[in-house]
C-alpha cells in the first residue's frame, strides 16, 4: 500500500505540473536568409541597416519606387509571383493615391524579385492600391483591389495576364450594420470552394455564387476592440486564411503598431490567439543573427505551400507615414519573413472540415492536435493503444506506467487484469472507491465520480481512463476540465502531425482551450488534481484507520 500511495503521489504531482503557456503566432517566424549580403548602405532609418536588399521587392536606389502591400502565389512554372502596389517615392507616402498594381517574379520565395511593370495598364492605366491576388480551385488566378478602387476584380488564366476586368464585388449587408467593406479586403477561397473576404469593418463575406459574388454578410465586426496591449480600436489590413483545421485573420493596430491573431473553427465564432507580430521586437532577423527593425509592417500576406503558411509578405516603412516626404531617404518596400507553418499547424491547429466539425483527414482519424493516427484513430507507432498498452516506442497514458494487461491511470493501479490485493482492498480490474474499498467494476462512487468497467470520469475536470488508457484513439474533450472522449479524430478535416516512430504520442486539445499530453508530460486542468489530492487522503486514512 506504501509503495502504491508514493506512486499515486507522483501521478499527482505530474497532473500538478505547470501547462506551458500557448505559444503566439510571432514565434513561429524563422530567420530570413540572405541572398547576397547584407547591405550597409542601404536606403533608410538606423534600424532597417543592414538588411538584404534583394529580399522581398524594393527599388535599392530609391530614386523612381516605394512598394506597397504583397501577396505571393507559386505559379505553375515553380516561380512565385508576388503582387503588389508601387508609386513614385518623389511624392512621399502620401502618393499612394496615385499607385497601380504590379508583378513581380523570383525563383524562391524570399526573392529576389524582378518588377514586371503595371498588371493592367490598359484599365484606368493600372490603377491599384491594397492589390491581393489568389489562385482559383479552376486554374484561373483573380486580384482583388480594394481602397482606391473599392472591390474590383480582374481575372487571368496566366499569372502573366492579360487581366480581364470582372467589376466590382457585390456585397449583401444581409441585415447587419455595416461600414468599411471595401477598403483593405482580404480574400480566400475556403476549402469547401466558396469564397469569403474579410475587409477593413472586420465582417466575414461568404459567396455561395463565384468569385463576383453576392458575398453576404454573416457576422457583425470580429476583431476585438479590447484586448490586453491593444486599447484603441484603430484595426485595419486584415488577412484570412485556413490551415490546421482552423480559419485564422491577422488584423494590424495602425496606432499601436502590432497585430493581433484571430481564430475560428467554423469562421463564424472567432477568438483572440495572441500576437501576431510586433515590429519592435526582434522577429525580422537573418541566418547570421542581425535584426531589422521597420517602424511599421503592415498590410499582411501569406504564402500557402502544402496546406501550410510557409511565408509572410508585410509592406515596411522606416519612418512615421507622415515623415516619408519624399526624396529624402525614407520609403517603403515588400518584405518577406519565412514562417514554421508545420509547426505552428501542429501545435495549435484543432483538426475539423471547414465547418468546424468532422474532425481531421483520413481513414479512421489523421492526427488534429493531439490526435492519433491510422484506422479507428489509434497510432500505428509512438502513440498509445485501445486498451492502455503501448505500441511500439510508445508512452503511456498520463501519469501511467506499463503493467500487464493495463497502465497506470488517474484512478488506480492495473496488472494483470487488475491489481490483486487482499482483504477485499482490490478487486478484479478495480480502482479505488471513495471510501477507500474496491468495487468490481473498479470505480470511485462518490464526488459525482461514475464508473464503467475499471474507468474513471469526472464532470469536474478529471480523466476518462477506457481500460487504462488515455482514451481510444487519443484525442480529447472538455466538460468543466479535461475529459478523454472515444473514437480518436474523425473524418474530413486537415491533416497534422502525428506520433513520431518511439516517441511521445502528440498533444491532446479539449473543447475548452485546454489540454494535455499523451505520454506522462502534464495535465491542464486543476480540477484532476484536486481529484487527485482527494484519493491520496482517502488512502492515508484508509491506512490510518487499519493500524489503529
Amino acid at each position: 500500500m506504501a509503495s502504491f500511495l508514493r506512486l499515486f503521489l507522483v501521478v499527482a504531482c505530474i497532473g500538478a505540473a505547470s501547462p506551458a503557456a500557448a505559444a503566439d503566432l510571432i514565434t513561429y517566424f524563422l530567420p530570413t536568409p540572405i541572398y547576397d549580403k547584407l547591405e550597409t548602405t542601404a536606403w533608410g532609418a538606423a534600424g532597417v541597416v543592414p538588411r538584404e536588399i534583394h529580399n522581398g521587392l524594393e527599388d535599392p536606389t530609391l530614386a523612381q519606387w516605394v512598394y506597397w502591400d504583397g501577396k505571393i502565389i507559386k505559379g505553375p512554372d515553380g516561380k512565385y509571383h508576388l503582387f503588389g502596389s508601387r508609386w513614385d517615392q518623389s511624392t512621399g507616402h502620401q502618393g499612394y493615391y496615385n499607385s497601380v498594381a504590379v508583378h513581380a517574379v523570383s525563383d524562391t520565395p524570399t526573392g529576389p524579385y524582378v518588377d514586371k511593370g503595371i498588371c493592367y495598364p490598359n484599365n484606368q492605366g493600372g490603377k491599384g492600391h491594397n492589390v491581393t491576388a489568389i489562385a482559383m480551385s479552376d486554374g484561373r488566378f483573380a486580384i482583388l483591389v480594394s481602397d482606391t478602387r473599392p472591390g474590383d476584380l480582374f481575372i487571368a488564366t496566366s499569372l502573366d495576364g492579360p487581366w480581364v476586368y470582372q467589376g466590382r464585388v457585390q456585397i449583401d449587408s444581409n441585415g447587419h450594420t455595416t461600414t468599411r467593406l471595401t477598403d483593405n479586403m482580404s480574400i480566400m477561397q475556403r476549402p469547401d470552394g466558396r469564397y469569403m473576404i474579410v475587409p477593413l469593418g472586420g465582417f466575414v463575406m461568404i459567396s455561395d455564387s463565384g468569385i463576383i459574388g453576392p458575398y453576404k454578410v454573416v457576422t457583425d465586426n470580429i476583431f476585438p476592440q479590447n484586448v490586453a496591449g491593444y486599447p484603441s480600436a484603430t484595426r485595419e489590413d486584415p488577412v484570412v486564411w485556413f490551415s490546421g483545421g482552423q480559419y485564422h485573420v491577422l488584423v494590424d493596430d495602425y496606432h499601436d503598431r502590432k497585430a493581433m491573431h484571430l481564430t475560428s473553427p467554423d469562421a463564424i465564432t472567432w477568438k483572440y490567439a495572441g500576437v501576431a507580430y510586433d515590429p519592435t521586437t526582434d522577429f525580422v532577423r537573418y541566418t547570421d543573427g542581425t535584426v531589422n527593425h521597420w517602424y511599421k509592417l503592415e498590410r499582411p500576406g501569406i504564402l500557402i505551400e502544402d496546406g501550410h503558411v510557409t511565408h509572410f509578405t508585410f509592406a515596411g516603412i522606416d519612418v512615421d507615414k507622415a515623415l516619408d516626404l519624399g526624396n529624402d531617404k525614407h520609403g517603403s518596400k515588400i518584405i518577406v519573413v519565412p514562417f514554421d507553418g508545420v509547426k505552428f499547424d501542429a501545435e495549435t491547429g484543432i483538426g475539423g472540415t471547414p465547418s468546424g466539425t468532422g474532425g481531421a483527414t483520413g481513414t479512421g482519424g489523421v492526427s488534429a492536435r493531439g490526435g492519433a493516427t491510422a484506422a479507428g484513430g489509434a497510432t500505428a507507432t509512438g502513440g498509445v493503444r485501445t486498451g492502455g498498452t503501448t505500441a511500439s516506442g510508445g508512452a503511456t497514458a498520463l501519469g501511467g506506467a506499463l503493467a500487464s494487461g493495463g497502465t497506470v491511470a488517474l484512478g488506480g493501479v492495473m496488472a494483470s487484469g487488475g491489481a490483486a490485493g487482499t482483504g477485499g482492498r482490490v478487486a478484479s480490474g478495480g480502482t479505488i472507491a471513495a471510501d477507500g474499498a474496491i468495487a468490481s467494476d473498479g470505480a470511485i462512487a462518490s464526488g459525482g465520480v461514475a464508473t464503467t468497467g475499471g474507468s474513471t470520469f469526472s464532470s469536474g475536470g478529471s480523466m476518462v481512463s477506457t481500460g487504462g488508457a488515455m482514451a481510444t484513439g487519443g484525442t480529447s474533450s472538455s466538460t468543466g476540465g479535461m475529459t478523454s472522449s472515444t473514437g480518436g479524430t474523425s473524418t474530413g478535416g486537415s491533416p497534422q502531425q502525428s506520433s513520431p516512430t518511439g516517441g511521445s504520442a502528440q498533444t491532446a486539445t479539449s473543447a475548452s482551450g485546454c489540454s494535455c499530453k499523451i505520454a506522462g508530460v502534464t495535465s491542464r486542468s486543476s480540477a484532476a488534481l484536486g481529484w487527485l489530492a482527494m484519493v491520496a487522503l482517502l488512502l492515508i486514512r484508509r491506512r490510518k484507520s487499519h493500524r489503529r
